[in-house]
């Protein structure tokens, strides 16, 4: 069972290693050694990003949040409340900036309206080859 988790994770970052690749291949007209080394950093700093920051986002935060808790246990518990609270509400958040994120980039790109309007105009002639309209 676990090693289906590791060729998962193995083939997740080969993957995003590939198109890192790939989009450094096109993009710079360098030897291939400073995109291979363009790319395996990307690719690194990348996979640490989504792994550290939330996590480290979120204990800083409630640190911040319970400063001013001079009591040990108090302070203890406090934090693991807040951070509890945090982490949930971050992933709402995260959820949402992807969410808006993929229409954004739709939007941005016009692809899709441009699919509802070419959908449109081939709706509306396909209502007047037939006498709808």
């Amino acid at each position: 069972m676990k090693l289906r988790w590791y060729a998962y994770w193995v083939v997740l970052v080969g993957s995003l290693f590939g198109v890192l690749y790939w989009k450094n291949n096109r993009s710079h007209n360098k030897p291939r050694r400073f995109v291979l080394g363009k790319s395996t950093i990307e690719c690194v700093m990348l996979v640490l990003a989504s792994i550290f920051m939330p996590a480290i986002l979120v204990v800083y935060s409630s640190m911040y949040f319970t400063r001013w808790i001079k009591r040990p246990a108090f302070k203890i518990g406090a934090g693991f409340i807040v951070a509890t609270i945090l982490a949930t509400t971050l992933g709402w958040a995260l959820e949402l900036l992807v969410l808006a994120g993929a229409f954004s980039v739709n939007l941005i790109s016009d692809d899709f309206l441009g699919f509802m309007e070419e959908r449109r105009v081939k709706r509306g002639l396909a209502d007047v080859m037939e006498g709808r309209a």
